[in-house]
């Protein structure tokens, strides 16, 4: 009787374990922001899985023996967060550092959101879109890919993803060189394929930050559809200058800040 009233007595435990989240506290790590997340997120699944375990548990699912595994650089772990009831997937392949608080789970049941979300993160085609967006939330985002045309033609590249500057600068330079010598033209382009191959990532991002344009979110999803219509339901503001085909979005007019008007310098009385 003894061992069965300690298994019952045990029951209710489990069920209080499973029923709390982790909550972001305070983002500590550079590498948290960079995935755009935020005070108040909840780590809500964990590679397709609802995730019921506290901090200790979260920090496991990056312990990985980096001298055992050469490509344990290449292990990414596909988080699904709860932000105020938007459900969205982001990719970490760092060590997420944060401050949690366990909370109680706001759901009782898992919402479909919440299961398509998990669902998608399952997927072998999901993607990495970084969403950037200006002072009138005009929005735009960055594919997160290798692209061959940035390796084998970079002044092509560099005007398909709308740095028009950086192309025709690139041009200019590809022209000189081949006029003074064409070894020289040559050698320069070998070495301008390979940079650019090599950092495109970071110079799509750097010209993002050039045209004054304001980091987001990551959000990992299936094709550019879905990720556009996850970022309005986070920021229903946002407007995306280059819709996906199928995306309805309307722009809102922001409200104007009124500025306080200075008081008026008192008029001095003329004298008598």
């Amino acid at each position: 009787m003894s061992e069965q009233d300690e298994l019952i007595s045990s029951e209710p435990s489990q069920e209080d374990a499973k029923e709390q989240v982790l909550c972001i506290e305070k983002v500590v790590g550079g590498y948290a922001g960079a995935l755009g997340l935020q005070k108040g997120d909840i780590i809500a699944g964990v590679d397709g899985v609802p995730f019921y375990g506290d901090k200790t548990d979260f920090n496991a699912l990056f312990n990985f023996d980096e001298e055992a595994d050469e490509n344990t650089a290449e292990v990414a772990t596909v988080l699904t967060i709860d932000r105020a009831g938007v459900f969205f997937n982001v990719v970490a392949q760092m060590r997420v550092i944060c401050t949690f608080k366990q909370v109680d789970t706001p759901f009782s049941e898992l919402p479909e959101t919440f299961q398509d979300a998990l669902l998608s993160a399952t997927s072998v085609e999901l993607s990495e879109y970084l969403i950037y967006y200006d002072n009138n939330k005009n929005a735009e985002f960055l594919l997160r890919t290798r692209s061959l045309m940035a390796m084998v033609a970079p002044p092509f590249w560099l005007l398909n993803q709308r740095m028009p500057e950086a192309a025709v600068t690139s041009m200019l330079a590809l022209v000189l060189t081949f006029a003074v010598n064409p070894i020289l033209g040559a050698i320069f382009y070998l070495v301008l394929c390979l940079y650019v191959g090599r950092e495109q990532m970071n110079l799509a991002m750097s010209f993002m930050s050039y045209k004054r344009m304001i980091f987001m979110q990551q959000i990992a999803a299936i094709n550019e559809l879905e990720a556009q219509k996850t970022a309005i339901s986070i920021d229903p503001e946002l407007f995306f200058l280059r819709p996906a085909s199928g995306l309805v979005q309307v722009r809102r007019k922001r409200a104007k800040l009124k500025r306080p008007q200075k008081p008026k310098p008192a008029r001095e009385e003329a004298a008598a």
